[in-house]
C-alpha cells in the first residue's frame, strides 16, 4: 500500500557517479588563475571558478575520491571550446540552451530560475507534477526519454541537448549517452547532509543555465528565512522528543544522527531520539528496537507516500502496531503525505518552509498564524 517516490527510491538503491574523463583535478586551462571563485557556504559538492572568457564548475566526487572530480567549462566564445576541453571533462556553450532532466527536482530548479523552456526532455514524466512539463509532453515540445536509470539514447540524440543532468549513481548507467556525445552532468544535491547544503545547489544550476546571479539571490533569501526560523526556537527550554520513519518491507528506516533529516530536527528545536548515532544515511531497525526506543517519545514525524487521505484510523490500518506508540495514542503525529504534498519534488528547494512547518506543528506559539505547506499536525480520526 505504501510506495516511495522515485526520488527516494533512487537515493536508497542507486548510489554512484557517472562516467568522466576526470580532468577536473588538473586545475584549469593552461594553469590560469581564476578572477574569482564561488565556494559554497553549506554545500560540499561543487565549486565555481570565474575566468575572463569562461566559467569552470568543479564537481566533487560524490563518494569522496578527489582523483575523480569532474570539471565543466562554460565557454562564451565557440572558438574557445577545443582549448578549454583540454583540461576539462566537458565544454558547454554558456548559457546552455536546451537540456534533459532525469528527475523532478531538477525541473523544480528550472522553475525557480524561470528557465523551464530550456528543458527538452525528461525521464519518467508520470512522476512530475509540473503543468508546463505535462503540457510539453502532450504537445510534443518535450520528449519522454524513458527510465531515469536507462534513458533512450536515440531519443536524446535527436533532441541535440547541450547536456543531460542526472543524480549520482555508483555504477555507471550512462556510458552510451556519453559515447553519443552528450555531456552528462551530475547533480549530487541529495547527498548533502544539511537542508541549506541541498538548497545551495540552485547556484550550480543557475550557473549552467545562465542565471548565476539570480540563483545566488534566491539562495540568499532561502538562507535568511531559514536562519530566522531557526533562531526563533533557540530559546525553547523544554524540547519535544521526536522520532520518525515507518515500516517498509519489514524494516523501520530512521535517519542517522548526522543526516539531512536529523539536521532538520535539530534546527527545529527538537530532541531527536537518534541524534547521538553516527552516519548520514538511514538506520535499519526492527520493530522491537524502535518500540523500545520510541514508545514514550512525544511526537512521531511521519513522511509517507500513501494513496488516500491520512487519518489516525488509516495509520492503524497500515500496521496495527503503530497504535502502540504514545505519539499515536496522544494524537501527536506530524505528517506529510508525499503522494499529494509534493514534498520530495519541491521541498528540497524550500527548506525554510519545511523547517517552519515542523516548528509550527511542534511549537505553534513560535509561529502564530502560520499556514503550513508540507507537514501538518494530524487531526482527523
Amino acid at each position: 500500500m505504501i510506495r516511495f517516490s522515485t526520488i527516494v527510491f533512487a537515493a536508497l538503491l542507486f548510489l554512484g557517479a557517472c562516467q568522466s574523463k576526470h580532468k577536473g583535478h588538473l586545475t584549469t586551462a593552461q594553469g590560469s588563475i581564476p578572477d574569482s571563485t564561488y565556494v559554497p557556504k553549506y554545500a560540499k559538492g561543487f565549486e565555481i571558478r570565474y575566468f575572463k572568457n569562461y566559467r569552470q564548475i568543479i564537481l566533487n566526487d560524490p563518494w569522496g575520491d578527489s582523483t575523480k572530480n569532474e570539471s565543466i567549462a562554460l565557454y562564451y566564445d565557440d572558438a574557445l571550446k577545443d582549448e578549454v576541453l583540454k583540461s576539462n571533462d566537458y565544454a558547454i556553450s554558456y548559457p546552455a540552451k536546451q537540456w534533459i532532466a532525469l528527475s523532478s527536482t531538477m525541473v523544480n530548479y528550472a522553475d525557480k530560475l524561470n528557465v523551464k523552456s530550456s528543458i527538452k526532455g525528461v525521464a519518467e514524466p508520470q512522476y512530475i507534477s509540473d503543468d508546463f512539463i505535462q503540457e510539453g509532453i502532450s504537445n510534443g515540445t518535450i520528449k519522454n526519454v524513458g527510465m531515469a536509470v536507462a534513458p533512450d539514447v536515440e531519443v536524446m540524440v535527436n533532441l541535440e541537448p547541450d547536456f543531460m543532468m542526472v543524480s549520482p549513481f555508483k555504477d555507471n548507467h550512462f556510458a552510451a549517452v556519453t559515447s553519443a556525445g552528450i555531456p552528462v552532468l551530475t547533480n549530487a544535491d541529495y547527498l548533502e547532509h544539511t537542508p541549506l547544503g541541498r538548497a545551495e545547489w540552485i547556484v550550480f544550476m543557475g550557473e549552467v543555465l545562465g542565471e548565476g546571479e539570480k540563483s545566488k539571490q534566491i539562495f540568499k533569501d532561502i538562507e535568511t528565512a531559514y536562519l530566522d526560523v531557526k533562531k526563533k526556537v533557540e530559546k525553547i527550554e523544554v524540547k519535544h522528543s521526536v522520532f520518525t520513519g515507518h515500516i517498509y518491507q519489514g524494516i523501520w528506516y530512521s535517519p542517522a544522527g548526522e543526516s539531512y533529516m536529523a539536521n532538520f530536527f535539530n534546527d527545529a528545536g527538537t530532541d531527536y531520539i537518534y541524534k547521538e548515532t553516527k552516519g548520514t544515511g538511514s538506520l535499519s531497525l526492527d520493530y522491537e528496537t524502535i518500540i523500545d526506543k520510541a514508545e514514550h517519545t512525544d511526537c512521531w514525524v511521519l513522511i509517507i507516500n500513501y494513496p488516500s487521505e491520512l487519518t489516525y484510523s488509516e495509520v492503524a490500518k497500515i500496521d496495527g502496531r503503530y497504535t502502540d506508540f504514545d505519539a499515536y495514542k496522544n494524537r501527536n503525529m506530524v505528517v506529510t503525505n508525499a503522494s499529494n504534498s509534493l514534498y520530495f519534488e519541491k521541498g528540497l528547494l524550500q527548506p525554510h518552509i519545511v523547517l517552519s512547518d515542523l516548528v509550527y506543528a511542534l511549537y505553534p506559539d513560535v509561529l502564530e498564524g502560520y499556514q503550513p505547506s508540507y507537514f501538518h499536525k494530524l487531526i482527523k480520526e
